[in-house]
């Protein structure tokens, strides 16, 4: 069974965590939650444009981000992009 691309970014986000590895949820927000900071976020942010080989993204684009299912819905609305573009 393969895993979902959401699954796959809570998996990744929950690795990445600064407060150790745990079980992230989409519901999960990044700072108060899993201890992310600035520099935690730009890390999980190259992880993610590597993983699901995305372009950089702008930081318009990541400015409302606050949660995991943040997270999930732009690397699922850049892969669409992607798709469309070719």
């Amino acid at each position: 069974m393969s895993d979902t691309v959401a699954d796959q970014v809570r998996r990744l986000v929950g690795e990445m965590s600064p407060l150790g590895a745990r079980e992230a949820k989409s519901t999960d927000r990044l700072v108060e939650d899993l201890g992310y900071d600035s520099l935690a976020v730009i890390e999980l942010s190259l992880q993610l444009e590597s993983t699901f080989s995305l372009t950089a993204m702008g930081q318009g684009e990541a400015a409302d981000i606050t949660t995991v299912g943040d997270v999930e819905g732009l690397v699922e609305k850049a892969l669409a992009n992607t798709a469309d573009a070719v």
